[in-house]
């Protein structure tokens, strides 16, 4: 049995760079596109690099690069030892996109049910209305599918956490529900979805995000690139940085009070030996 050592947060960074850098040199070699995002981007931008208390990495690659991507590394051969992808579809999948994993490092989380390696997420960017109402109501069914995923994750994980959200979803007799129709059924559905507005006919792009309003943005703004440094390295981001942060967070710039300078992933990281 491979003796597992802790990671501290700086080593944890040092090993999801890792991994970004993996995916990128993929990139760019089949010149897939994509754009560093969320947290990852509003790093890049504010700090340079990683957000001091973040501990993971998010991407969102156009749907028809997202699938291209796939299809390209699943046949093999394509990323170097140790990096392997998840899948989001099929009897296996659990959740609506991809991990790139690093089998050198086990995470044991509450909130990543059955990931096993420390990974990086790659968010597909599909077409999206341009209406609000429309785009409201796109996502209210998007919530409903994720909801199942959820309960499904959150109702075996461990400590007070999982005691809480299995005594609510007894109670409410919500997770019988969510179980029989099942996390992949309802990530095809979430795919489904997401493809109503094929991407080559759309005029708006986002991300469903778990069933949370992400940004919708002209597909103009999401595909012009730039690089932006991380860490000592540049990796491709959308031109449209500001507009992006300012949608999703506001006075970007600004710090949060202390108190929030914390990471909800409850993960924790191993180096595997």
């Amino acid at each position: 049995m491979k003796k597992k050592t802790p990671l501290n947060l700086q080593e944890t960074h040092e090993a999801l760079l890792g991994i970004l850098l993996e995916f990128d040199r993929v990139c760019r070699e089949h010149r897939f596109r994509y754009t560093i995002a969320f947290g990852t981007l509003l790093g890049a931008v504010r700090h340079k690099g990683f957000i001091p208390w973040d501990d993971d990495i998010d991407v969102l690659m156009p749907r028809p690069d997202y699938e291209k991507f796939i299809k390209t590394v699943s046949r093999g051969g394509v990323l170097n030892d140790h990096f392997l992808l998840s899948s989001d579809r099929g009897k296996n999948a659990v959740y609506p996109f991809v991990k790139v994993m690093d089998d050198r490092f086990a995470v044991k989380s509450t909130t990543h049910k059955e990931v096993p390696y420390l990974f990086i997420d790659i968010f597909p960017l599909d077409g999206f209305p341009d209406d609000p109402k429309k785009i409201k109501k796109l996502y209210k069914k998007a919530q409903r599918n994720d909801s199942v995923v959820m309960l499904c994750h959150y109702s075996t994980v461990a400590g007070v956490k999982g005691k809480i959200i299995r005594f609510l979803a007894a109670v409410f007799g919500v997770y019988a529900v969510a179980k029989s129709i099942g996390e992949a059924r309802s990530i095809r559905k979430r795919n489904a979805l997401a493809a109503k507005i094929p991407y080559d006919q759309a005029t708006h792009l986002s991300n469903y995000g778990w069933g949370k309003p992400c940004t919708v943005l002209p597909k103009e703004k999401y595909e012009s690139l730039t690089e932006l440094e991380f860490e000592g390295h540049y990796f491709s981001a959308m031109e449209a940085w500001d507009e992006f942060l300012s949608v999703r967070y506001g006075d970007y710039m600004q710090l949060p009070p202390l108190k929030k300078r914390w990471s909800d992933h409850s993960m924790k990281v191993y180096r595997n030996q």
